[in-house]
């Protein structure tokens, strides 16, 4: 289903003009069968999108006269090494250089290795040597088989099951409410993983018994209080152990012998079977300066795929939204994104998908102002979906949590996230969203589609009172998500915070927001949740339904701190034509949907 999405796409979308005539660009192309020493051409491809990079640039440093297009031949081209682009590698203020699949032709730029090697033993497990993993070159936490994300070998299979029953030497020693597996987990790079209330915890198991386990660190943001540390009753389970390996789908990677075992599901082959391991966290750098972004780079039909995010040495202490830290007192961090853009002006993602990324996908950090990301499928992400306002770099104004741009001229601006299916984000870290925009101006959310999610839909702001911060003049509107909330608590469908004027959240449809039976704490999961210090918004035509707790909660804010225009909240309301008019909208526009 998502090819056919991906294929529709690519039918009814622009396509950049090609040919050896054409007055209107200039072009290069990239083949697998081409070669670095051609001279790029239809007819004499390039081999490397870096070699045409190379030649790109050589343009840019004459001054462009026209557009430049890069058009790259069906095939997946693995990354040596993260593709990075600055200034000299982009367009003017009115010309562009653009990065495109050859139309009708699917193109991956890979940040995996593809397993070749699988042998099946008599119990019919596949097995594949690795000499990197055994010389200690390479380790990695995802796997994807036929386009789809493998199940890291855990246990109980089932989420909900396993407990904690008491936590012991600064929240490293745990017991549970049944009998751990009998053979110890040291040494494995088992991990432990805690269901928090909006977020979840990773540590490494470096010891274990039948009634007790141990971890390299404490479990848990300390510091603040029972919600994001592990805790009795808190729902548990425990990842990547041989021990484990026993449901078809499930894989390990033993790192001393350097070998990757696969239970494989019934019907797949060894020899036909695409599994693809990542090898780089980032795939794609764009990085300009405060006086000279990166201006009018673009990308189009092209899949970005296979990145990895390594537990950190202080394990992942999840606070919200796929930020982490140790304690309160000492500084925190976010997901590293797979795409990662700053200081980039009028950049462009189109008809691109971003899947197979165990980071978050992709993000826009200081200094960007007006790129786009556009009829996009974002899928099988680890973090978040789309970052807007990612701050893994840039000067903040404080290591915390809510810290702001240390110059507010850093605030990425005039981006746009629209028409995108967005899906199956959060799959390592339960606690991430789709889209996140947060200390940014004029960002426009628009006509997505966001399903498929073990927490929140889109989560706008990041400051837990009304002290006023860059976060302004948001506009997310016509969004249809739902079948949000699938494992964690306390979220929604759009979640706030802050003092955010000037912000709209307009023609949104939601519903079937869910809680599991496993869900720690006692908070509700709604259709808005409009969290601490959240002020000066307008809510419009928004329509809301089906969802486990009230339509709308407000937290330390008030209704009257807003304004309130045509919503239809709660099933009765959502029943009615004016309702379906607002739903008939929300969600990918043609050609897109």
């Amino acid at each position: 289903m998502r090819l056919v999405i991906l294929l529709v796409c690519v039918g009814l979308s622009f396509t950049p003009v090609r040919g050896a005539n054409s007055a209107l660009a200039s072009e290069f192309y990239v083949s697998q069968a081409g070669n670095d020493a051609a001279a790029g051409t239809e007819r004499e491809p390039f081999r490397t999108v870096k070699r045409a990079r190379a030649e790109v640039r050589k343009k840019v440093a004459s001054g462009l006269q026209e557009p430049v297009t890069v058009f790259l031949r069906g095939g997946t081209y693995e990354l040596p090494e993260t593709l990075t682009f600055g200034p000299e590698d982009g367009g003017t203020k009115t010309l562009t250089v653009t990065y495109a699949a050859f139309p009708g032709e699917t193109v991956v730029l890979s940040g995996g290795r593809r397993i070749t090697n699988f042998k099946q033993d008599d119990q019919g497990r596949w097995t594949a040597d690795l000499p990197a993993a055994k010389a200690g070159k390479w380790f990695f936490r995802q796997l994807s088989v036929n386009d789809c994300r493998a199940v890291r070998a855990r246990w109980p299979n089932e989420d909900g099951v396993l407990r904690i029953a008491t936590v012991g030497d600064g929240v490293k020693q745990f017991t549970f409410n049944q009998p751990l597996p009998q053979t110890s987990l040291a040494g494995q790079s088992a991990e432990m993983i805690v269901y928090e209330n909006w977020s979840i915890i990773r540590g490494l198991v470096t010891s274990s018994d039948e009634k007790n386990l141990t971890t390299a660190t404490a479990m848990g943001w300390i510091g603040h209080g029972d919600f994001t540390i592990a805790s009795p009753g808190k729902a548990v389970y425990l990842e990547h152990a041989r021990e484990f390996l026993d449901k078809p789908g499930e894989w390990f990677l033993d790192r001393a012998a350097g070998v990757l075992h696969y239970l494989p599901m019934e019907s797949e082959d060894p020899v036909k079977t695409v599994a693809v391991v990542p090898y780089l966290e980032r795939l794609i750098a764009i990085t300009g300066a405060k006086d000279r972004p990166v201006r009018n780079l673009r990308f189009e039909g092209i899949r970005f795929e296979d990145a990895d995010f390594l537990l950190p040495a202080g394990g992942y202490n999840e606070i919200q939204a796929a930020h982490y830290g140790t304690t309160t007192k000492e500084r925190t961090y976010v997901h590293p994104v797979a795409v990662e853009c700053l200081y980039a002006e009028g950049c462009r993602f189109e008809r691109c998908r971003f899947a197979h990324l165990n980071s978050s996908g992709i993000g826009f950090g200081p200094g960007c102002r007006k790129n786009a990301v556009v009829s996009c499928a974002i899928e099988d992400i680890g973090g978040n979906g789309v970052m807007v306002g990612w701050r893994g770099a840039g000067k903040l104004k404080s290591e915390a949590l809510d810290a702001d741009w240390d110059d507010p001229a850093d605030a990425p601006a005039g981006n746009e996230v629209a028409n995108c299916h967005i899906q199956r984000c959060g799959a390592d870290s339960r606690g991430s969203v789709g889209i996140f925009a947060a200390f940014s101006a004029d960002t426009r959310i628009a006509h997505n589609l966001i399903h498929d999610m073990p927490y929140t839909g889109i989560s706008i702001g990041f400051r837990w009172n009304t002290t006023p911060t860059t976060q302004a003049r948001c506009i997310v509107e016509n969004n249809h998500i739902f079948d949000v909330m699938k494992t964690l608590a306390d979220g929604a469908g759009i979640y706030t915070l802050g003092f955010q004027p000037g912000t709209v959240l307009r023609g949104n449809h939601i519903h079937d927001v869910h809680r599991s039976a496993y869900a720690h704490g006692g908070a509700p999961n709604n259709g808005f949740f409009i969290d601490e210090g959240s002020k000066a918004f307008l809510f419009e035509s928004n329509v809301v339904h089906n969802t486990s707790g009230d339509a709308v909660r407000f937290n330390q804010n008030e209704r009257e701190w807003h304004e309130w225009k045509d919503n239809f909240l709660g099933d009765n309301e959502a029943k009615g034509k004016d309702a379906k008019k607002i739903t008939d909208k929300a969600g990918p526009e043609a050609p897109s949907r």
